[in-house]
């Protein structure tokens, strides 16, 4: 019997690469009304993406690997958790891993959760009805959550990192969570020199913090304004998670704008596309001290949109702006920067 895997015409087999990347020009803008009710058409999803539509058609029908729901007219609509799902299935076809195997590891995970009734993202109403109506926790208990949620990324246990994660969010706001719980326990790791496979566990954790980080924007996105405008965020090298400082950093701008992360996966051309066809009054791109900024990127921007870049260093470093416009210093000073900026 032939291998399903190999045999399926090349629009059902995406890998992480930008050629498979496919942008529509009827792709709404986050305020559209398509994107209301935390559900969202097939070409929005495949601008958060960057899965084109006829590969997100060919893993519902060929592989059962995502379940959209159906407007009256047939129209699919997808939730922010199967937008998790999409990007746990490129990360794994990423890996070689074929499409009949991602459907049987997607499997064995839910059965797994189920088993352990953990959730599997922020939005389940179990969680959110059993949290009292003025979430608190004690400084011990925060110190715990951290300490069980390390544990559970040194040894890279999805498991037990959502019971952490479940046990927070019956104290917690989603904010809190993120910034106290997952983002402090990030940055303590990072500070920690030596642990076994430090770099993947790092590299796993940073990954799964970006997509609790967009479930987060999304659930808090309004409508752009002049008082609240729209800022786009990414970096500049393809498939770096962030680190714990340009979460903080992105938490931070959410509280004064509108903003949404540009999908690692887009060539830079497509991203420069995204930006103009959104009509983003800002973008911040993050970079690396070792990574190169980009040098045709603010020529090929639309007049409306203000390019920034943000390098963010050791706090022990003075804060400066480099002569080619790059905004360099600790996560205070970039973060009271970029504000002043924006706001």
């Amino acid at each position: 019997m032939s291998n399903p895997d190999q045999q399926q015409p090349a629009e059902a087999h995406p890998t992480a690469s930008t050629s498979t990347v496919a942008l529509d020009k009827t792709c709404p803008a986050p305020d559209d009304p398509a994107c209301q009710d935390g559900l969202f058409p097939i070409r929005a999803v495949a601008n958060i993406t960057g899965v084109n539509p006829i590969t997100l058609r060919a893993w519902e029908r060929r592989y059962n690997l995502i379940r959209p729901t159906r407007t009256a007219t047939g129209h699919r609509l997808y939730s922010a958790s199967d937008i998790q799902e999409i990007q746990r299935i490129m990360a794994l076809s990423a890996q070689g891993i074929g499409f009949t195997q991602i459907a049987q590891i997607l499997a064995r995970e839910s059965r797994l959760a189920e088993n352990y009734q953990a959730p599997a993202d922020y939005s389940l109403s179990a969680v959110q009805e059993s949290r009292p109506e003025t979430p608190t926790t004690s400084p011990g208990q925060g110190v715990s959550l951290i300490e069980s949620l390390k544990q559970a990324i040194i040894h890279m246990d999805p498991l037990a990192l959502r019971r952490v994660e479940q046990q927070a969010m019956m104290w917690l706001p989603p904010e809190q969570v993120m910034n106290s719980i997952l983002i402090e326990a990030y940055r303590q790791l990072e500070e920690r020199d030596s642990w076994p496979d430090r770099d993947m566990g790092l590299h796993w954790f940073g990954h799964h913090v970006r997509q609790r980080l967009e479930w987060w924007l999304l659930q808090h996105a309004r409508k752009p304004s002049l008082s609240h405008p729209l800022v786009l965020v990414d970096t500049t090298t393809d498939h770096r998670p962030l680190d714990s400082n340009e979460c903080r950093l992105i938490m931070s701008l959410a509280g004064k704008c509108t903003v949404q992360l540009i999908t690692d996966t887009l060539s830079e051309t497509q991203r420069v596309r995204l930006v103009n066809r959104w009509q983003a009054q800002h973008w911040v791109r993050l970079l690396k001290p070792s990574e190169p900024q980009q040098d045709c990127t603010g020529d090929l921007l639309s007049g409306s949109t203000r390019l920034h870049w943000c390098q963010i260093i050791s706090d022990e470093q003075a804060f400066s702006i480099a002569p080619n416009g790059v905004c360099q210093g600790g996560i205070i000073r970039c973060k009271r920067y970029l504000l002043d900026q924006i706001a």
